[in-house]
């Protein structure tokens, strides 16, 4: 048996997997985020480890109650980019967790970006020079918070704030390390000029380690938090979310993307080689020592859709019979299209500051319009996106998960408009889970 956790915005997930990699069990402990002003985007950081907790008891409450013939081989960690928390000596935290969609630091982002400075960082470290960045948020922090940043002792991600309260050590894998801003991608060490930039040492920063780095849990405090019987079961610390769902959807070689639409969206693919963009259109990450992943994010997926139904159309209609009318209507939404930056945008654009419009509208459209017309503005983003890739790479096939699968419409709407060999993801845990689950059996050579 092997445990997965995943630490996600919304919620934390702990999967339980069999020696086959068959799910078995999936628990979930729901995240709340704070946005206690316009830009921000928070979370208690307490909050987030109680649900990691939560979660894992229930898998092991679940082993219990089954009689598990086997034991737990391992537990590996998942968990979503671009986060920061700050910690005093004591390691508590000296506030709340800033998530990857807190984006306080517009002013900072443009400077670098006019500057030139941005330019040269991204070729370092493959991170755009956007607010998500840990990097920008440092800078936001050192400009708007100074009390709290002369006493942080550590500055931290929500999965390495985990593992420290789990392991006692201060310790962060490659491949969220990559997604900081922070991070020399080839020479996987702490850049000198970004920490200059960000007014710190690599002191305050978590040791860098492999993604399959493992390790035990602390004497007792592991026991007491957790409610398992923790005794030799090894703690893989993993990798990033979006890594990880290439591994975990077989998205493994290049020329094969990993298409996912959530609440938010991204397109990835897996490469041997870092791939940059010279127009900073891509983020290029590590899986690990070994592998890259080059692709890019979108604030905007499943949630243009929510904000239609909800917000405009107050629709009686559940999410999936809304996106359903979108039938009624031909292919272009009778000249009716959607740029569907309600939330800023990641990729291609790296504007937090960019906004959303409907083009074209005439007395002919009605609301069957405007739901294909959103369906089709976040389906077209992502195209430009991989027009990106391709200029470097060919997609042959496209592997898509996450729960915009679930809606046979929107599946060959993508069909149509990306003109490509569809994968769909049938496994019932998500790939982000199972990608931790292939890489902690590896870390564990059980492969």
């Amino acid at each position: 048996m092997f445990i997965a956790v995943d630490i996600g915005t919304t919620n934390v997930k702990a999967v339980v997997f069999d020696e086959r990699g068959e799910l078995l069990f999936s628990a979930e402990a729901a995240n709340q985020t704070l946005a206690p002003q316009e830009g921000w985007s928070e979370q208690v950081p307490e909050q987030v480890f109680e649900n990691v907790c939560a979660a894992v008891r229930a898998a092991a409450a679940f082993l219990s109650q089954n009689r598990a013939s086997s034991p737990i081989q391992g537990i590996a960690f998942s968990a979503a980019m671009h986060g920061l928390l700050a910690l005093d000596a004591q390691g508590r935290p000296l506030g709340n967790f800033m998530l990857w969609s807190d984006v306080r630091a517009q002013a900072e982002a443009r400077e670098l970006l006019q500057n030139g400075v941005g330019q040269r960082l991204y070729q370092k470290t493959g991170v755009p020079i956007h607010p998500m960045s840990p990097l920008l948020k440092l800078v936001w922090l050192r400009k708007n918070a100074p009390t709290v940043f002369q006493q942080a002792h550590k500055f931290l991600g929500i999965k390495e704030y985990v593992w420290y309260r789990l392991t006692g050590q201060f310790e962060c894998d490659f491949s969220c390390a990559s997604a900081t801003g922070l991070m020399d991608l080839l020479g996987m060490h702490w850049d000198e000029e970004a920490l200059s930039l960000a007014g710190i040492t690599s002191n305050q920063l978590p040791a860098l380690v492999s993604p399959y780095k493992k390790t035990l849990f602390l004497d007792n405090s592991g026991d007491k938090s957790m409610g398992l019987p923790l005794e030799n079961i090894p703690l893989i610390i993993g990798a990033s979310d979006g890594a990880l769902a290439n591994l975990g959807s077989g998205a493994t070689q290049p020329g094969q993307l990993a298409l996912t639409i959530g609440t938010s969206a991204a397109v990835r693919m897996m490469t041997i080689a870092p791939i940059l963009d010279v127009q900073m259109r891509t983020f290029c990450y590590r899986l690990d020592e070994t592998r890259f992943i080059v692709g890019g994010a979108s604030n905007n997926g499943s949630n243009a859709l929510e904000w239609l139904r909800t917000r405009v159309f107050r629709s009686p209609l559940d999410p999936e019979a809304f996106a359903n009318q979108a039938i009624e209507v031909p292919p272009g939404a009778e000249g009716l299209q959607f740029l569907p930056y309600l939330h800023g945008e990641r990729a291609p654009l790296w504007d937090a500051s960019a906004k959303a419009s409907f083009i074209g509208l005439s007395a002919q459209h009605g609301q069957a319009h405007f739901v294909r017309a959103a369906m089709e503005g976040v389906l077209l983003n992502l195209k430009s996106i991989v027009d990106v890739l391709e200029e470097k790479i060919p997609v042959q096939s496209i592997h898509i998960s996450g729960g915009f699968t679930r809606n046979s419409l929107w599946v060959s709407m993508l069909a149509e408009i990306f003109k490509n060999d569809i994968a769909v993801d049938s496994h019932e845990a998500d790939a982000s889970a199972r990608g931790a689950f292939m890489l902690g059996r590896a870390a564990l050579q059980l492969r």
